[in-house]
């Protein structure tokens, strides 16, 4: 990954993965977003659309038991989507009245740093996916995890893919690095601040953020990232380590380039190439009773 993109930093010792870019909004103190706040506050709404989809399937569709949870996972799939959907929509619409600049802006969705380098980031995304899929080999695994009900069901198989490649990664990408990321980094670095009229004006001058502050982020914000996926794959931590390597992957595309976007997109392909091989391997998904793990 060496030779993705770096895009000339504002200072000379940190990266500036966010800064205003609007003079008209630019009143000397410099505003950074999001903040640990803005990533609490999008936790909380994410938790409960998530809750609320959940209840609201469930109920309509008279699943009240455990049993009946785990006997018909498409719903949970359906109820993880219209979660993620509604807080998306939420989100997109509350984030931009508190930062008072458009929600994309804000999280450093950077399209067109994807767009010109889309091929180098889903090599890299195909690359991680092979070395994850080697490593998982040497550490131990659970016979039958809660996902392999899921990759093992023919009829919702192609929504897992379409979940996995497309709602899944832009959402977890947001979460993690597009909100904690540099929520994280900005505490760190308020923190590491010198008390000083000099410090203090670096601070209200510049949202650059230090390289410590960035490696501390990215380290804490992919604990999280590995512990979301450890009940669906039946808490083999051998497995929940090597996610948490590959979130560190994620997270210097997205320090590197300077790109929400850019992760994302190596996020799915990452996933994606997962579910290529799963299509080659099963005949187009017909067999999937004999892949094993």
């Amino acid at each position: 990954m060496s030779d993705l993109p770096l895009p000339d930093p504002t200072e000379t010792h940190a990266l500036d993965i966010q800064h205003d870019t609007d003079p008209e909004h630019d009143h000397g103190i410099a505003h950074r977003i999001p903040h640990l706040g803005h990533a609490l506050l999008f936790f909380a709404i994410t938790a409960f659309a998530l809750l609320f989809a959940a209840v609201f399937i469930y109920a309509f569709a008279h699943v009240h038991t455990q049993a009946a949870v785990l006997a018909h996972p498409g719903f949970a799939l359906m109820a993880q989507g219209a979660g993620y959907a509604a807080a998306f929509a939420i989100s997109f619409w509350v984030f931009p009245l508190i930062w008072h600049r458009g929600f994309f802006a804000g999280v450093h969705w950077n399209a067109s740093v994807a767009k010109r380098h889309w091929l180098k980031i889903v090599v890299t995304g195909i690359l991680v996916s092979i070395a994850a899929q080697l490593a998982i080999n040497f550490v131990s695994s659970p016979e039958k995890a809660p996902i392999d009900q899921i990759m093992g069901n023919a009829h919702i198989i192609w929504y897992m893919a379409l979940f996995a490649v497309l709602i899944g990664p832009f959402m977890e990408e947001l979460a993690f690095r597009g909100f904690l990321l540099p929520a994280l980094a900005t505490a760190y670095d308020w923190l590491a601040l010198e008390r000083t009229p000099a410090g203090l004006d670096r601070w209200q001058r510049s949202t650059a953020h230090s390289t410590p502050a960035l490696i501390f982020s990215a380290i804490i914000s992919s604990v999280p990232f590995a512990l979301l996926h450890a009940a669906q794959i039946g808490y083999a931590w051998g497995v929940v380590c090597i996610l948490y390597g590959v979130s560190l992957a994620l997270s210097l595309v997205r320090i590197r380039t300077q790109s929400l976007a850019c992760s994302t997109l190596m996020h799915a392909t990452y996933n994606g190439f997962i579910f290529v091989l799963l299509f080659i391997s099963s005949s187009g998904f017909r067999h999937l009773d004999k892949i094993g793990r």
